[in-house]
């Protein structure tokens, strides 16, 4: 109940903005020239969900890049995998034209993220895939290609059965193994016990699983070394600290320090924000700009954090992907090109007050990129709603991020952030208020998105579901029917966000004018018939006020 009434508090003292503020739209409308693009990339996407998708190339976009995606009925959807073979064919034909590709080898291997997990890679298929890769660089030479693969995560999925009925025991069991093979202390009892309850067939397919991905991702590091491809990276999906995944993840770091060109490989933790993490080194390296950053928490103890999905504290995640930009973190604010601030609520730390504060106080000095964390994926733990109550321009934010894992919203932040502050040091004069609003687009799709959707609606979904019939995990044939809700909620927050917040402050300055954002209309639909995510096109409008007039 408090947790209601500290949320409630927040929303009532921002209605009472209304009844003081102008809240009208300002300026006159104005429609910004489209910046223009400087290079194409073929972007083979990880799954056709809107992170890995519209993510890169809305980031893309900001960064000068035209990102080319397949055409929608080659890619997956939920459960039904892409059309491997007519993808790898697209991505032959359409490299050549452009000046190089990003390409996440799970949805080339398996079809998307979600089929990675269903079934292992048989040597055929992995030997054919290599191939495919080898030609596809000896025929583009002078492209840079980008390539990322994906370490499964520990949990089976919930897609094939009898397997899924032992999902808690082949997680526990693999545990337990990962720490036996580490000599450190575990449950022997617990081990034999489920040695002996999981059928072998199954204990051989899981454990099959992760030796053809730690197979396939050694050659691939082979392949993406000797064929000089620009970068690699391996990211491993929804880690805990111990497990098959894990144990794959420090034998492939190990096996990449004897490399000589280790610098264009990582091994990072995360998967979905990958694409747009691919887009911001892209961009950095060729700008050759290397952001410096410097990293504020909201408390204390907010870098030691650990979170859900992610084995690592906030501090080492953050490290992790700035080095990912080609970045590097300093302590000195002066000298850093933005602030990545990093909030966490939880349930011990209500009073959000003076975080927000402090966040209002440090986008005087630089530009800010905010990462909205909660413990618990609970409105009442984010800072938006503090930022809305204290008169923070949310219009002048560098970057938001606060969906799903730690490490998707850093990486998300980073990316943006390092796109947009690199882009406002190359750009003329002339075209930074373009550049500033679709920044401030891609940020109103993340505050509707990360906070009023995920945070907020997502959970009342769940909680009818139950009562009216609705599968959140299958909506079907009720999807439009749960669509026209979601509409509906999301309009109630776009209005508060708009009559509180948005509005009333500029989102760019120049000598003679003042740029406003006006108004926000918006389509959420969902990607795949589920709840889990949305996909959110919103079409701002904007208005240019001229101060020599008043």
């Amino acid at each position: 109940m408090k947790r209601i009434l500290v949320f409630s508090a927040t929303l009532i003292i921002g209605l009472a903005l209304l009844l003081y503020h102008n809240i009208a739209p300002r300026g006159t409308t104005i429609v910004f020239p489209t910046n223009k693009t400087t290079i194409s990339i073929v972007t083979v996407p990880l799954d056709s969900r809107p992170p890995c998708t519209d993510f890169t190339a809305e980031l893309g976009h900001l960064a000068g890049f035209n990102v080319i995606l397949p055409p929608d009925h080659l890619l997956d959807k939920y459960e039904i995998p892409a059309q491997e073979q007519a993808v790898a064919q697209w991505l032959k034909c359409n490299l050549p034209q452009n000046q190089g590709a990003i390409i996440a080898i799970d949805l080339l291997a398996h079809g998307g993220l979600l089929n990675s997990r269903l079934q292992p890679l048989p040597d055929p298929k992995a030997s054919s895939i290599l191939t495919f890769l080898k030609k596809l660089k000896e025929d583009n030479v002078n492209k840079f290609i980008y390539v990322y693969s994906i370490i499964p995560r520990l949990l089976v999925s919930d897609q094939i059965l009898p397997d899924s009925w032992y999902q808690w025991h082949l997680m526990r069991w693999a545990i337990l193994m990962d720490k036996k093979i580490q000599g450190t202390d575990y449950d022997q009892v617990q081990y034999k016990e489920l040695q002996e309850e999981i059928p072998a067939e199954i204990k051989w397919k899981y454990i099959k699983l992760y030796r053809e991905n730690a197979n396939f991702n050694k050659k691939l590091t082979n392949l993406a070394a000797k064929e000089n491809f620009t970068d690699l990276v391996i990211g491993q999906d929804d880690a805990q600290p111990f497990g098959l995944p894990n144990h794959n993840r420090l034998n492939i770091e190990k096996y990449i320090e004897t490399l000589p060109k280790k610098n264009s490989f990582h091994v990072t933790q995360g998967a979905d924000e990958l694409g747009s993490l691919a887009i911001a080194r892209v961009f950095s390296k060729n700008s050759n700009y290397k952001p410096k950053v410097y990293v504020e928490y909201g408390t204390k103890s907010t870098s030691e954090m650990v979170l859900p999905f992610v084995p690592l504290t906030l501090q080492d995640i953050v490290a992790d992907k700035v080095k990912l930009v080609n970045g590097s973190l300093v302590t000195n604010k002066d000298s850093a090109d933005f602030i990545l601030f990093v909030h966490c609520g939880n349930n011990n730390h209500l009073d959000y007050s003076a975080i927000a504060d402090k966040v209002k106080s440090l986008m005087l000095e630089k530009p800010l990129a905010l990462v909205d964390l909660t413990m618990n994926f609970e409105g009442a733990e984010a800072l938006l709603p503090h930022l809305i109550a204290n008169n923070t321009p949310l219009t002048q934010l560098t970057a938001y991020a606060g969906w799903n894992t730690a490490s998707n919203s850093i990486g998300t932040a980073l990316a943006q952030a390092t796109i947009f502050t690199g882009r406002i040091k190359t750009l003329p004069a002339e075209s930074l208020p373009s550049l500033y609003a679709e920044n401030l687009k891609f940020n109103c799709t993340r505050f509707l998105d990360d906070w009023a959707y995920q945070k907020l609606i997502r959970h009342k979904i769940s909680f009818f579901s139950d009562y009216n019939g609705i599968y959140i995990n299958s909506t079907t044939p009720y999807t439009s029917l749960v669509e026209g809700y979601i509409n509906r909620e999301l309009t109630i927050y776009n209005s508060l966000l708009l009559t509180t917040n948005l509005r009333r402050f500029p989102f760019y300055k120049d000598a003679n004018s003042l740029y406003y954002l006006q108004n926000i209309t918006f389509q959420a639909t969902l990607p795949w018939e589920r709840t889990f995510e949305i996909r959110l096109n919103i079409m701002p409008t904007f208005g240019k006020l001229s101060l020599t007039n008043n």
